[in-house]
Order: structure tokens, then C-alpha cells, then sequence
């Protein structure tokens, strides 16, 4: 297992966590088993360097932020000489990587200088998120605002694609954003690798998860699939108003009533800050306390635990422009997991839920609708294992990470022969 041994990989990003699932779980952790030495650099929290448990060494320069306001704080960052890109791309110059590959939009920065070293090495571009749809989705208050964030946006697209034909391989995680990379710099040069669970990193959660495990519990009048389940509902990853944060709230509101029993949890991070004390409040008052538990992120290692918790996964996105493009990995976790899907009825979620019957697609902007979608499975004991059992076995035949890992180890060798 050493078909990369003395090659140097550098991973690069600036939004996303040491431990971030695809950049450190599924990319750098399965290279450095194949002989591969690794690096990762980020910017974080708080500044720091070492080596993990895993073997990865990293490198973490300290987040600044010097005004509240992104396009302020952008502004301030991109006139700094000394900025954490700058340090960055020093870091990467003395390392002399074979290959660097980057995630997050800002860190087009530096890259094609780095494509750039004397060393000639491969660099490519996950990019992970429609960005220039991020920024015309924000909330705006008139139409001002709204013009300027549309040419920014505009600008941001035109920047990506002028910076991206410097790479050997931009990646996309869904088909429309890696063809309209292809668009701009080659239909072999844009690829797309799927955000599929990887399934050894949650062996022992998944164990005994099959497709021909019984259902237990159902009482013919209402309730439960799975005995010792804890939690009925769960939505789990970042949370936003965007993302179904009040509508969730609602249609659990309308449903206590009709299920006094039921148990939700939110599990991950609420953003920005100050949501997380706004939910709590209508919590409190609409007397639900004692119904939805909100519990901040956890380790991705140890997610699986509270899917086997659960019986139902929420994927309540709102119809704003970049979540219409966006393929959520937790549609794949719930599904691997035997939870049925209660999703939006659009975009990649409404696909997939529809082509493997594995949940219920609903108007996330109608509460009710939602309410009732969660009842009618909680009530209906052969649809609830039907759509459990389809999505176990979609999960496992199809939607698995390692198929494509072994395209991004494909793609390794071919750009280091090119070189």
C-alpha cells in the first residue's frame, strides 16, 4: 500500500476545520496509508502546528477579522501584505510539495503562483461550493445592496474561472458546478468527485445496519420504529435560517401536539452566533424544552452514534439559488444510516429521495406539509421500512466514498505524469 510513497501532498484551506470530513478524512488520512507524505495547512481559530494521531502534519495560522462585516472584513484582508495568504503561500514555497491541492474560494490567491514554482508541481482546485451563488443568495435589505452584492458575485465568478485555467484539475463535488468549470478551462480538466460517505470511517456505527433488520415498537395508533431509538427526528450539520432553522421550529411546534412524545435533535453548529439564542427562545416559549435538544458539533468520527439514535433525518433547505445546487453529504449519512429523509422538494435532494424512494419530499416553506409528512411516517410502519430499507441499500451499492477516492488517487498519477 505504497503507490504514492515520496510523493508530497500539501492540502490547503481556509474555511474548514482540521478534522474536516472530506479534506482530512477521506483525502489526506487515506493518502498518507497509500505512502504519501502529508501536510495540511489552514487558517483557524488559533494558531498551532503538529502532527495528528493519523500522521498528517498541519500547520494553523490565527483567523483575523477586523470588522464585522464580510465585504469590509474581505476588503481589509486583500490590502494586508501580510495577510495569512501571503504566510500560506511562504509555508508552501519552502515545503515543496509535489501536488497542492486547495479547497475555499480566497485561496485562488495564491494558487497559481504556486503553479508557478520552479518545481513544477500539480495543483488542484476543490471547488466545493458555488460560490458566486453563495453571495447572490445573502440576505439583503433593498435594492442597493442587492445590485452591489450581484456585482460582486459576478465579479467572484469571472476571478474563479480566470484563476482555475492555471490548474491541473479543478474538482467539483455536483455535476452543474464542475460544468460550468468545464466551460472555462476544458471538459478534461473539470471533474467531479461525489461527497459519498465513507463507510470505514463509521464501521462500527454501521454494523448490524442492514436492509433486512426488523422493525419493532409500532403500536398501530402512532409511535415508533426501533425500540430503543432516543431521538425521533434528527437534523444534523450547520444550521441556518437559510438552511430550515425556523421552519424546522415551526413544524415541530405544530407537531407536538399531535405527538406529545416526540424528540428532536439539532446536532451541529448554529449560524451566525446569535440564531442559536433566538431558537432557544422559541423553544421556550412554545413550551418545547423538553422536545428538541440542540447539541453543538461534535467530531465527525462520532456522528454515527447519534444516527443510530435517531429514526427520521430533516433536510429542511429553503429555495434560495445556491442551496438548489448544493448535493448535502448528510442526505448520504441518513441514508447509509436506515433513516427515511424528509426533505426539499428540489434540487439534488428532491432527486435522490425521489430516485431511491428512500424518504418523503416536501415545500420546506410549508410547516404543515412538513408536519405531516413526519406523521404519516411515524405513523406508517411498512412505508417508514420501505424507505429505510431502499436507503440502506442505495447507500451501500451505490453512494460510497471509496470508488471515489480511488478517482482522486487516478487523477493524482495522471497530472504527475503529465508533469
Amino acid at each position: 500500500m505504497d503507490c504514492f510513497k515520496d510523493v508530497k501532498i500539501c492540502f490547503l484551506a481556509d474555511k474548514h476545520d482540521l478534522y474536516d470530513d472530506r479534506i482530512y478524512w477521506k483525502m489526506a488520512v487515506p493518502m498518507k496509508k497509500l505512502g504519501a507524505e502529508v501536510h495540511y495547512y489552514l487558517i483557524g481559530p488559533q494558531a498551532d502546528e503538529g502532527r495528528t494521531p493519523e500522521g498528517i502534519e498541519y500547520r494553523i495560522w490565527a483567523l483575523k477579522a477586523y470588522s464585522k462585516n464580510k465585504f469590509v472584513n474581505f476588503a481589509i484582508k486583500r490590502l494586508n501584505p501580510l495577510n495569512n495568504y501571503e504566510k500560506i503561500y511562504d509555508a508552501c514555497v519552502e515545503l515543496k510539495a509535489d501536488i497542492y491541492h486547495f479547497h475555499d474560494l480566497w485561496l485562488n490567491r495564491i494558487a497559481p503562483r504556486l503553479k508557478a514554482l520552479p518545481h513544477y508541481p500539480v495543483v488542484f482546485y476543490d471547488a466545493r461550493e458555488p460560490y458566486a451563488e453563495d453571495y447572490r443568495s445573502l440576505d439583503n435589505s433593498g435594492s442597493l445592496s442587492k445590485m452591489l452584492v450581484g456585482i460582486f458575485a459576478s465579479w467572484v465568478d469571472r476571478w474563479e474561472k480566470k484563476k482555475a485555467s492555471s490548474y491541473d484539475r479543478v474538482i467539483a463535488n455536483e455535476p452543474g458546478v464542475r460544468q460550468e468549470f468545464a466551460k472555462a478551462i476544458g471538459e478534461d480538466r473539470a471533474v467531479v468527485l461525489y461527497n459519498f460517505l465513507d463507510r470505514t470511517l463509521f464501521a462500527g456505527d454501521l454494523k448490524g445496519v442492514t436492509s433486512s433488520e426488523k422493525t419493532n415498537g409500532f403500536n398501530g395508533n402512532i409511535q415508533f420504529s426501533y425500540r430503543y431509538k432516543r431521538y425521533d427526528l434528527i437534523y444534523c450539520g450547520l444550521l441556518t435560517q437559510q438552511r430550515g432553522a425556523w421552519k424546522l421550529l415551526e413544524a415541530i411546534r405544530e407537531l407536538k401536539p399531535r405527538i406529545p412524545e416526540l424528540q428532536v435533535l439539532l446536532l451541529g453548529k448554529i449560524d451566525p452566533p446569535g440564531l442559536r439564542e433566538e431558537m432557544r427562545s422559541f423553544i421556550r416559549r412554545h413550551d418545547l424544552s423538553t422536545t428538541i435538544e440542540m447539541k453543538a458539533q461534535v467530531p465527525y468520527e462520532q456522528v454515527g452514534k447519534y444516527y443510530r439514535a435517531s429514526r427520521i433525518g430533516l433536510l429542511l433547505w429553503q429555495p434560495v439559488s445556491s442551496l438548489q445546487i448544493k448535493m448535502p453529504i448528510k442526505l448520504f449519512e441518513y441514508m447509509a444510516f436506515g433513516l427515511p429523509v424528509i426533505g426539499s422538494n428540489f434540487g439534488h435532494i428532491a432527486d435522490l429521495i425521489e430516485r431511491e424512494s428512500c424518504g418523503i419530499t416536501v415545500n420546506p416553506e410549508n410547516t404543515e406539509e412538513v408536519a405531516e409528512a413526519v406523521e404519516s411516517l411515524m405513523r406508517g410502519e411498512k412505508m417508514y421500512t420501505a424507505m429505510r430499507n431502499n436507503g440502506i441499500e442505495a447507500a451501500r451499492v451505490k453512494y460510497n466514498w471509496q470508488k471515489e477516492f480511488d478517482n482522486l488517487c487516478n487523477h493524482y498519477k495522471k497530472a504527475l505524469d503529465e508533469r
